[in-house]
Formats: C-alpha cells, structure tokens, sequence
C-alpha cells in the first residue's frame, strides 16, 4: 500500500502570525494556540506575534502540512 500526498496549493515556510497560520491550517486561533502550547518549550514564543521559519518548520513536521491530502492506494 503506498500514500500519494496531493497539495492543494503550494505551502511555504515563512514566518507566520498566529491567524495567518491558522487560516491555512483551517482551525481557529484558539486550537492552533492549543497546539502549539502541547508542543511544550521546544518551539519558544512568537516574536512579535510572528512565528520563525524554524518555528513552523517544527509546527509542520509536528501537525503536517496545510492543505494535505492523502490518498492510499493499493
């Protein structure tokens, strides 16, 4: 069995605010808030509200990819 990976639209790791973000990732504020808080100290605070590059990189490796589709097949 093998997973194809469709993106709907290309996704590019930038920085990012906590509602960009979330508007990507298609959940509130407040769940993607939650999120990263059960990540723990391991992906630090925003600074100035926006997320580093290596913030979401490990914000994407943890939750996955915004607009991913995985279609199994045999």
């Amino acid at each position: 069995m093998t997973k194809a990976i469709v993106l709907e639209k290309p996704f590019v790791i930038k920085p990012y605010s906590n509602k960009e973000l979330s508007g990507l990732m298609n959940v509130s504020v407040h769940v993607l808030t939650t999120w990263i808080k059960s990540m723990g100290k391991e992906i630090g605070k925003p600074i100035a509200g926006v997320y580093s590059i290596n913030q979401v990189k490990l914000i994407v490796e943890t939750f996955g990819i915004p607009g991913q589709i995985v279609n199994e097949t045999m």
